[in-house]
């Protein structure tokens, strides 16, 4: 039945003004939505102004209050802002609220009802988000998992071998029933990831495969009911991560349940009901999809797609009741609707940010190009406006690196794009998300192949008159931090700035940095299997170095870092800048109190404010925008 409210968005506009920096940065008025099961309230996490409180609306009139607002709490020497960061339905009377500090219970009224844990992890049972019983880590988001019973604040606490656990399955009664965890050895870097399942509560666990740390392993999902089998994930013998049952007697891995040859299956709905019984699962190519195999969701799927084309479309709720729809895009930081069944009518709840406008947004197109030894590279590209001809361009290369960028809103895309750049996100090999050969194409190629590919992409951005090759800067953070900096000194002629934040500037620096990384044995382990081993590759290493090549580096240099950063800390930057400076080549330079991101939005602001004065002032796009400033840490 179609819907009887249709939604039509606006084409872009051709002269959109600038994103303002303060809009951009403006926390957003709804962070998330969840409808209870009985489909009567929505609690949703808001933006009160100074800080996140969370909210309760009534699904017939839509009218909210709210119910908890964030409070400072005292942590260690200092304080702690206790305010709400997920919440759940643990029934229709109750709400479970991670706070950051403790996850407390709450009643419609906001009153709490329990506290308990650290750290709320979700539902044990995985059909049923409105339990009362849910899953919680009892230590941080490295210590152990427990069970907490919403309405009294007890913890039912599990027994499982040593290890640190990182993913878990449970039978259809919330019975912890299958782990995988992960030892490190006391004297050397060697780590094992093991896979360990019982035949009920209080039976004995048994180890059913141990793999190395950097190994393919398989992760359980669901144990169904007496079937001796496991849902697990894993791409065993295959490219992509899909669903299999595994069997627990022949210790090996069946049939696929649910796969696709190209696009990694990232999360499964409705396992309880059994092996066969999958509601929907979810896929990450370069644009999100969802694939309902429960038949009255995937109608109401069809339609709400066709009400809002071009969208990214979450339902949750009652088929036969009420829906609640989150609707995200590119142009669109998202918004929350109500599907009333009986009617088929939509109504609009909130919408993330109000401050953004879509219909002046820039749109993400998906493209792709050949590497210099053929290889097929999926890249983003956000176009200014319709001009035709060569424009100025800003690479933007994400971290990990085998991590990957998004299809949807983001802030720098479009802050770039309003201003008069072209923005490129290459999505180089060893990038996540695109199969197991893409990203294992990319071990041991920092600086090599991965930098290739980021050269090839501006070239073929050149080739196609989209990129003015006068007028490229290429800019990126953590590992993009690195691979701008390196661009700079690789392929001097191709660049006239670059960008690093948080950027790692001597890859044998990074062994001893004093990183959360270099102090880790699972840390060194990875970096060893990924990127080389620094007591052999010390010359490989120094070959591919920023900071040991950085005479070659000709272009104008920006460099910013959290003094706090422990994942790649400010001595890296702080190194480069001294020898650019060493060399004549001054960089400009920015720092924060902050760590591998930026949280306060006074900062944010600083950050993008800086960014943008140093790209008009070297590639120029449209006439600055003159926007008020906080001032900014500068050396």
């Amino acid at each position: 039945m179609p819907f009887l409210l249709q939604f039509h968005f606006a084409s872009i506009a051709q002269a959109a003004p600038p994103l303002s920096v303060d809009d951009a940065t403006a926390p957003g008025s709804m962070v998330k939505m969840v409808i209870s099961p009985d489909t009567k309230h929505i609690a949703a996490i808001v933006f009160n102004g100074t800080n996140y409180g969370l909210g309760l609306l009534d699904s017939e009139t839509l009218k909210s209050r709210l119910i908890y607002d964030g409070t400072n709490a005292t942590w260690g020497s200092g304080t702690y802002v206790r305010a709400p960061r997920n919440v759940e339905w643990a029934g229709n009377d109750l709400l479970t609220v991670d706070l950051g500090l403790d996850v407390a219970s709450l009643s419609l009224d906001g009153k709490v009802v329990a506290t308990f844990a650290e750290s709320l992890i979700g539902p044990a049972e995985r059909a049923n988000s409105g339990s009362v019983m849910k899953l919680v880590y009892t230590d941080g988001t490295d210590g152990d998992i427990a069970l907490a019973n919403a309405r009294t604040g007890e913890l039912q606490k599990f027994s499982y071998p040593s290890g640190k656990p990182l993913c878990w399955a449970f039978d259809k009664s919330g019975q912890l029933r299958a782990v995988t965890l992960m030892n490190s050895a006391f004297w050397k870097d060697v780590t094992k990831v093991s896979n360990w399942y019982r035949t009920s509560a209080d039976a004995k666990w048994q180890k059913l495969a141990e793999f190395g740390v950097n190994d393919d392993f398989w992760t359980p999902i669901y144990v169904p009911d007496d079937s001796g089998k496991l849902v697990v994930r894993s791409r065993a013998g295959r490219d992509t991560y899909a669903m299999f049952e595994y069997d627990i007697e022949a210790r090996a891995l069946g049939s696929v349940m649910v796969g696709h040859p190209t696009l990694d299956i990232i999360h499964a709905d409705g396992v309880s009901g059994g092996v066969d019984a999958i509601d929907r699962v979810f896929t990450h190519g370069m644009k999100p999809q969802v694939v309902w195999f429960d038949p009255a969701w995937a109608r109401l799927q069809a339609s709400v797609d066709q009400a809002f084309p071009g969208m990214v479309n979450s339902l949750s709720g009652d088929p036969t009741k009420r829906v609640l729809v989150h609707s995200y895009s590119d142009v669109d930081p998202g918004a929350w609707y109500l599907l009333d069944i009986a009617s088929m009518q939509l109504r609009t709840v909130a919408v993330a940010d109000p401050l953004i406008r879509p219909e002046e947004m820039r749109p993400m197109s998906v493209i792709q190009y050949k590497a210099l030894d053929g290889l097929a590279i999926p890249a983003y590209l956000t176009r200014p406006d319709k001009t035709e001809g060569p424009q100025p361009t800003v690479v933007m290369i994400h971290g990990g690196p085998v991590s990957r960028d998004s299809w949807r809103w983001n802030i720098d895309v479009q802050l770039l794009a309003s201003r008069g750049y072209v923005v490129f996100q290459p999505q180089f090999r060893g990038s996540s998300g695109f199969g197991k050969k893409f990203e294992q194409a990319g071990v041991g190629q920092w600086g090599l192949a991965m930098q290739d590919d980021v050269t090839a992409g501006v070239q073929y951005l050149i080739r196609e008159g989209i990129a003015d090759p006068k007028r490229i800067c290429i800019y990126g953070a953590s590992y993009g931090g690195y691979a701008a900096l390196w661009g700079l000194a690789k392929t001097p002629e191709l660049y006239r700035c670059g960008i690093s934040f948080a950027g790692v500037s001597d890859l044998e620096h990074m062994w001893n940095d004093d990183s959360d990384t270099s102090e880790s044995k699972v840390g060194r382990e990875y970096m060893t299997s990924r990127i080389g081993d620094v007591r052999t590759q010390r010359a490989k290493f120094a070959e591919v170095s920023p900071l040991k090549n950085a005479e070659k580096i000709k272009a104008a240099v920006l460099l910013i870092h959290g003094r706090k950063d422990r994942r790649v800390p400010i001595s890296h930057s702080y190194q480069m800048w001294t020898e650019l400076d060493r060399l004549g080549n001054k960089p400009e330079w920015l720092y924060f109190e902050e760590g591998h991101s930026i949280f306060s939005v006074r900062n944010l602001r600083d950050y993008y404010h800086k960014i943008l004065d140093f790209l008009q002032l070297h590639i120029g796009g449209l006439p600055a925008v003159v926007e008020p400033k906080a001032g900014a840490k500068a050396k």
